[in-house]
């Protein structure tokens, strides 16, 4: 993989949530998520925003040399992860999300196409990432996105 194949499949697999985005009015986003006990079509969409956020700041931290998590030595645990960020975007609104979910994409696709192919590649380029920052954004984005498109249709 190369970093114009990585842009491809973040924007193919996006284009599902974007326009599934662009279809809902506020009751539809409002209304229940499918197969997710509890969530909205918003907090979906919310969750979503969030991922794109966190793998644009990994790759700003590797770029920059900077922990985008200082101090943070709990082992990571993505659950845990996704119950906070639901419990942190419930009473945002959903003309708020639709915003910070299109900007985060947006964010997300700028810094990959800033990043070097050494930045994307490199294995284990600071002491706080395991693997390549390519894996990071990939499971992230084009391997997470088409998670979520099923709940919000």
């Amino acid at each position: 993989m190369d970093k114009t194949t990585l842009l491809r499949e973040i924007r193919e697999t996006h284009a599902f949530i974007q326009a599934a985005s662009a279809e809902m009015d506020d009751d539809a986003l409002l209304g229940p998520a499918p197969g997710m006990d509890g969530w909205t079509r918003k907090d979906v969409l919310a969750h979503i925003e969030w991922w794109s956020r966190h793998s644009a700041a990994v790759i700003e931290g590797v770029r920059s040399g900077v922990d985008p998590y200082p101090g943070d030595d709990e082992p990571w645990d993505p659950d845990a992860w996704n119950e906070r960020i639901l419990a942190e975007n419930r009473d945002r609104t959903p003309d708020d999300v639709r915003r910070g979910e299109a900007d985060a994409y947006a964010r997300l696709v700028a810094a990959v196409e800033d990043a070097t192919d050494e930045e994307l590649f490199a294995e284990d380029p600071q002491p706080w990432l395991d693997g390549t920052l390519a894996e990071t954004v990939i499971e992230d984005s084009s391997k997470h996105f088409p998670d979520h498109v099923a709940q919000l249709i």
